[in-house]
């Protein structure tokens, strides 16, 4: 069972190979090093753990208040309480940190844990303006005694997978290409709120959920999705936008309706997965097109999700991708 760990921990005496940095998404380019991570420490009979941050140090330095994150800092736990980790130490990132010199900054780590190895991707750097470049860091661990390896980078379609690239996929809709390079489905949890009921009076009763502010959401539009709830998955229908026909509100919403359900899940947590887009958000003129629309998005999704393809848990390591 990994340890998580919300600051440093008082002493880890057991031999410890770590990676460091940000996972945000925990894309395939991440599983594939930890996947070496496990490797390496178990070769060497050593537990393998991870130091992550948060803030993310861009939304620290450039202040983004906007959405940002593929993960939460929630999601991010419960996706790594699958990647079979021994050890995840999350720190906080602040400027007392991104001041610290390279040598000052695993003078602090290697008082805290016993570092055996380290294993890193090739654009890693640490310390104050990143000045702990590899070079740097080659040398630091020489002088230590510590392992160190560089992690190539995990190529999909002759590309690094990167957050960047998911971030970009997601701005256009594709969210199948971002469940390819995440080697999952992409989703959203947020708590179900009370609206104004419009999806019941069409005869529809759907389940709004308010985006969190600063978790990436697709491109406006209806997506075939699955939704979790009380250990149950079932097929969906998402809107995602700020619902044009009737308001046209300022604040993006995701509006489900779940196939082939009924019940009441006011302030319930739901996990949207978003599998397929399916058509552009639309301003209607009336509201029987809509009935129309909707009626016509519920058979387009039914089709579309008849073939699962995504596994429903991080995997332990990437498959059908190559370096």
């Amino acid at each position: 069972m990994t340890r998580f760990y919300e600051n440093w921990p008082e002493k880890l005496t057991e031999p410890l190979w770590i990676t460091i940095g940000n996972f945000d998404g925990l894309h395939l380019g991440h599983q594939a090093l930890l996947s070496r991570l496990r490797s390496l420490a178990q070769a060497q009979g050593a537990q393998c753990g991870m130091l992550t941050f948060w803030p993310h140090p861009r939304v620290f330095f450039q202040g983004i208040g906007g959405p940002f994150y593929l993960t939460t800092k929630s999601e991010k736990q419960e996706l790594l309480n699958h990647s079979n980790l021994d050890v995840v130490i999350t720190l906080e990132f602040n400027q007392a940190f991104a001041d610290l010199s390279a040598e000052a900054f695993f003078d602090l780590l290697t008082s805290r844990i016993n570092l055996q190895g380290l294993l890193v991707g090739e654009n890693f750097a640490l310390g104050k303006n990143r000045s702990g470049t590899l070079d740097v860091i080659q040398q630091i661990c020489a002088e230590r005694g510590i392992q160190l390896e560089i992690f190539p980078p995990f190529h999909l379609d002759g590309e690094p997978v990167s957050s960047a690239r998911i971030r970009n996929a997601l701005e256009k809709g594709d969210v199948e290409q971002a469940a390819r390079l995440l080697g999952r489905l992409y989703f959203v949890r947020s708590q179900v709120i009370e609206g104004k009921r419009l999806g019941s009076k069409l005869g529809f009763p759907t389940a709004n959920q308010l985006a969190l502010e600063q978790k990436i959401l697709p491109k406006y539009g209806v997506y075939a999705t699955y939704v979790r709830w009380n250990g149950e998955r079932y097929q969906g229908v998402t809107s995602v936008g700020v619902r044009p026909t009737f308001e046209e509100s300022g604040q993006p919403n995701i509006e489900t309706l779940l196939l082939d359900f009924t019940g009441n899940i006011y302030h319930e947590e739901l996990t949207v997965e978003f599998a397929h887009f399916i058509r552009e958000e639309i301003k209607f003129a009336n509201a029987q097109e809509l009935i129309d629309q909707i009626e016509q998005d519920k058979i387009i999704a039914r089709r579309l999700l008849s073939d699962e393809s995504y596994p429903q848990s991080l995997p332990s390591q990437p498959q059908s991708a190559q370096r």
